[in-house]
């Protein structure tokens, strides 16, 4: 095996006030590496339905006038976002994977009529993976005058049923006496790799029993972390790729930092997300479930977790 860059190269940092813990995780101890100079073999994704990688393009829903299809479409996007899945009705690459939808009224005796969309899903080279029928029941006056409200409402009702379709069902896990967890979308310029990490963070810590929030809406009381990826040339051959976590407590105070970075070949990322994040994750969670833990006892205490304003 070739030898492995030097240790500072893979450190991570913890950045917390004493009042928290004073956990730094530098050094060249057993903190996993998260990143390899060595190329990967692609290893097989299990953890997708529709790779987040590539993205889900929300075509027009068929059978209402045109622009009830793409106004209910856009709010389906918009809430599928909301729970995990990177959608868009405006964005796509050869990878995207395509969702298309067909609308009709289904009418009761003595009972609101339903409104039912008939979900199909398509890989990049148009062949059909996945069907699913949604029903929902719309307020009267969307048959007649729908409004903004309506299809937030609808897309409401259908975009959980859609996320647990299109994300990955994982084993159940005993839950680790932790507290709750928003992982907010990552911010920076990494291509598929903002996607691609996020979900294997998802995963990982979803496998340490962590109680995860899948919709902003419902992740008001819980902790959030935030991510950002930055990716920056020295020279021509190398790049810096520098990951931090912000944990942020409810009132929107930062709890402590995490940060990790690592030179790679230059432009090696581009193709290395897939092998990589899953190591990443785990470094990150190094940092991350330390915080956790002592976020919850001090909590539990009622002593401050967060450093003063």
């Amino acid at each position: 095996m070739k030898e492995s860059l030097p240790c500072r190269d893979f450190s991570a940092r913890l950045l917390i006030l004493p009042v928290l813990l004073a956990l730094f995780l530098t050094g060249c101890g057993e903190i996993p590496r998260p990143f390899s100079r060595q190329p990967h073999e692609k290893p097989a994704i299990e953890f997708f339905l529709a790779p987040e990688a590539a993205g889900i393009y929300v075509e027009p829903i068929e059978g209402p006038v045109d622009w009830v299809g793409e106004a209910m479409a856009a709010a389906i996007s918009k809430s599928l976002v909301e729970h995990s899945v990177i959608a868009s009705v405006s964005a796509r690459n050869k990878r995207s994977y395509v969702l298309k939808g067909q609308g009709y009224q289904q009418l009761h005796v003595g009972q609101p009529a339903e409104l039912v969309l008939d979900w199909e899903l398509s890989d990049p080279s148009g062949k059909v993976i996945g069907e699913k029928r949604v029903s929902s029941t719309p307020p009267s006056a969307f048959w007649e005058a729908p409004i903004a409200a309506h299809f937030r409402e609808i897309s409401n009702q259908n975009a959980p049923g859609i996320a647990a379709w299109l994300l990955p069902q994982l084993e159940t896990v005993a839950a680790a006496d932790l507290p709750g967890l928003y992982v907010d979308l990552i911010e920076g310029k990494a291509g598929s790799g903002n996607a691609i990490l996020r979900q294997a963070l998802l995963r990982k810590l979803r496998a340490r029993g962590v109680s995860i929030e899948n919709s902003v809406a419902t992740a008001e009381s819980a902790l959030s972390l935030k991510g950002k990826i930055e990716i920056k040339p020295i020279n021509a051959d190398t790049d810096i790729v520098a990951i931090s976590w912000r944990l942020i407590d409810p009132a929107g105070r930062e709890i402590g930092v995490i940060d990790q970075q690592n030179a790679v070949p230059s432009g090696s990322m581009d193709d290395n997300w897939v092998a990589d994040s899953p190591v990443i994750a785990d470094g990150a969670l190094q940092g991350l479930l330390p915080l956790l833990r002592a976020y919850e006892r001090q909590r539990i205490g009622e002593k401050p977790v967060t450093k003063r304003q």
